[in-house]
Order: C-alpha cells, then structure tokens, then sequence
C-alpha cells in the first residue's frame, strides 16, 4: 500500500515537472525581402556578448544573399530612396529562438507605444506582436 502511495506521488510530481518545463519551440516565420531588412533594424545594435552571437546568426539568415541583392535589382531613386523588385525574391522561413523572438516582440512593442510603427513594421507587428492574440 505505501508502495502504491510512493508511486503515485513520485508520477503525479513527474508530471507536474513536465508541464512546467514545457520546451519553447522556436518560431518559424516566412518573411518576404522588405521585412527581413525591417527586422535586421528592429535588432539591438548594443548587447552583451552571448546575445550579440545570437543576434548575428539571425543578421546572417535575414541578410539578402548576392544572388537575391541581383535579383531586386535595387537602385537609389532621385528621391533618395530606394527601387527595387521586391517581389522577384520570394518569401524565406526564418527561424527565431526565444530570445531573438522577444527582442522583436519587445521592440515593436515599443514602437507601438511610442505610436512610431511605420507602414513597414506592420506586417511584422502582425506576424509577432498579434498572432497569438485572439480576434
């Protein structure tokens, strides 16, 4: 009997470390070309060390590629802007861990409050901010 009692205490404690261990599991998101360069700058630019690693390895997957860069064939506009074909890149699934998540997460979160969200943050506002928000 006590035996039985030990067993069901020492599951039931198993079990309760399991769910409050849950693993995080890392979000996957495609993005098209334009919100991949709008996250390179919603990124930190200043951290500690172990951060700054994870935040290059990301840089790295969401830098445009040489043969991507040909492909949009972007030039500088009279209006000192940009023209591209945005389009002629197609959209590339990112992997963000749980840290790289948040920091996006906290900084068009910010964004949002400081009412500074641009036409281009939207989409990515969307993407992080409100896709586990309920309609």
């Amino acid at each position: 009997m006590k035996r039985r009692i030990v067993f069901s205490v020492l599951g039931f404690l198993v079990l309760m470390f399991s769910v409050t261990q849950a693993e995080y599991i890392p979000f996957k998101v495609k993005l098209n070309m334009v919100e991949r360069l709008v996250a390179i700058s919603l990124l930190p630019t200043e951290t500690n060390y172990a951060n700054w690693k994870i935040i290059n390895d990301l840089k790295n997957q969401l830098s445009p590629t040489e043969e991507e860069l040909v492909a949009i064939n972007a030039r500088q506009a009279s209006n000192g802007g940009t023209t591209a074909k945005w389009d002629a890149v197609p959209d590339k699934e990112i992997v963000f861990g749980e840290i790289t998540e948040k920091m996006m997460i906290d900084a068009l979160t910010r964004l949002d409050k400081e009412s500074k969200l641009s036409p281009e943050h939207i989409s990515l506002y969307q993407k992080f901010v409100l896709r586990n928000q309920s309609p």
